[in-house]
């Protein structure tokens, strides 16, 4: 009966040491509805003061750099910068998990933010 705790005990700590080594799986779903989530936060805010706008990289391409560049409110910066860096990361997480091929073409930052009905555009 002594045993059984300290073999309780050992068992937990063992099945904790592997799960933390496993690697977590991304499904292309998980990439998809974070990218969906940053959009509408882009979107959520009427564009009216173009000063007051910026843009930032998003994603991961298979092959390095960025898939696209979004534009984002003054106001969210720092939220909306952090949600796009765990995007970023997961989604190049995902890529090499699933060894996910890409046109390799760097994609150009914009050069400015406009608005136009409402909406930020990027100008290239």
């Amino acid at each position: 009966m002594k045993y059984i705790p300290f073999f309780l005990i050992s068992l937990l700590i063992y099945s904790c040491e592997l799960s933390s080594t496993e690697p977590l799986i991304i499904t292309s779903e998980e990439v998809l509805n974070y990218q969906k989530e940053i959009i509408q936060l882009s979107e959520s805010i009427s564009c009216t003061d173009a000063s007051e706008w910026k843009f930032a990289p998003m994603g991961s391409k298979a092959c390095g750099g960025p898939i696209r560049y979004i534009a984002y409110h003054q106001s969210i910066e720092q939220a909306f910068l952090d949600l796009v860096e765990r995007f970023t990361t997961l989604q190049k997480t995902y890529n090499e998990q699933n060894k996910v091929v890409s046109d390799c073409l760097l994609v150009g930052p914009p050069l400015r933010v406009q608005c136009e009905g409402n909406k930020a555009i990027l100008v290239y």
